[in-house]
């Protein structure tokens, strides 16, 4: 498999190892203006549910060449990774290896790095430097303690969010009426779960939503919130986005880009409200473009789902169950989702 170029050819025909653009364009979920662009970036968020962790071992030998086959399908620009393990003295990352084998088998340049809190349950990011260079590299936002609710509970679980602040390189944008830079701050979260864990929740988007209105802008680019979110988008615990997005006209996008009614926790669980939802969730500024077109953050399905929903007609069908199950025991019990983020000239965006 052939490398995909920093600059990505503009004939419309997707590169040798643009996986996601064939497969996007051939479900139609790129706008018709955008579908011949080779200006983007695609941005995706997993939960890999303990990856590396000591409870995972077995399993891990099973689901390792998996992950690493998805991941190569998928190849994005950035990753945004929960609930693995990171490196120690002793030992490399959970996904040291996968990053290599990535980069020699061809998908990209690759280079992984975790948050340093978390335990066996970290945040991590992985970009491809073909496309995208680190200005800022990752780090832990807010130190253990740093917020708590008022019984003091660390409103983040522990579980510091990740930050890093990135480009995509200039030789990878053709110039188009004087855009020379894509420049976006990231932000992965793992928040707290169950719920049990709403104060928290609660607390945590207090202090994430001020940070996206009032500390990110500092920086003068886009912001992102991405990840494990515990709580989908219409939860109460959400209420300081929804007041964002209510009273900023559009400059705060949260509720309008997670759709409620689509999935990415598979739960399995014979309860109706909770075997399925959808709690792995963006929100985002937008201070250097205007519009979002369609649903910003889609859920990645792979064609055995697809094939079996159109035969079963829905997942309570004893053949939906028992693929939902295969899908949590071998591989994740959340399915990626995927952001792609494209850039036009001033003369199409004025």
């Amino acid at each position: 498999m052939a490398s995909r170029p920093s600059h990505r050819p503009s004939s419309g025909e997707p590169a040798e190892n643009d996986h996601l653009s064939r497969a996007l364009s051939g479900a139609r979920l790129v706008p018709e203006q955008y579908r011949d662009s080779d200006q983007f970036l695609d941005v995706v968020q997993w939960n890999l549910e303990w990856f590396g962790a000591s409870k995972s071992r077995a399993r891990d030998e099973q689901r390792y060449q998996l992950i690493f086959e998805i991941l190569e399908a998928i190849n994005a620009d950035l990753f945004v990774f929960q609930e693995v393990v990171g490196r120690s003295p002793s030992s490399p990352g959970s996904l040291d290896a996968i990053a290599a084998s990535l980069t020699s088998e061809g998908a990209g340049d690759y280079r992984i790095e975790y948050g340093a809190a978390g335990g066996e349950q970290r945040v991590a990011m992985m970009w491809d430097r073909d496309t995208v260079r680190a200005k800022i590299l990752p780090e832990d936002l807010f130190p253990r303690g740093t917020h708590r609710t008022g019984d003091g509970k660390d409103a983040f679980a522990t579980r510091a969010p990740l930050f890093a602040y990135f480009a995509v390189r200039e030789d990878a944008i053709e110039p188009r009426g004087g855009i020379r830079t894509f420049d976006f701050q990231i932000l992965g979260v793992h928040l707290k779960a169950m719920a049990e864990g709403h104060a928290q929740r609660l607390r945590s988007a207090e202090v994430l939503s001020q940070w996206l209105v009032e500390e990110s802008p500092r920086t003068d680019s886009d912001a992102v919130i991405l990840g494990d979110w515990n709580a989908p988008p219409d939860d109460p615990c959400w209420k300081p986005f929804h007041d964002l997005e209510d009273s900023r006209e559009g400059a705060v996008r949260f509720r309008s880009i997670n759709d409620p009614s689509d999935y990415s926790y598979l739960w399995l669980r014979n309860r109706t409200d909770k075997f399925l939802s959808r709690i792995d969730l963006t929100a985002m500024t937008l201070s250097s473009f205007r519009q979002v077109e369609g649903e910003a953050a889609q859920v990645v399905r792979w064609k055995p789902i697809e094939e079996i929903l159109a035969r079963a007609g829905g997942w309570k069908s004893a053949e939906a169950v028992r693929l939902l199950k295969e899908i949590k025991e071998k591989v994740s019990d959340h399915l990626p989702v995927i952001s792609r983020f494209y850039w036009v000239s001033r003369e199409d965006n004025p």
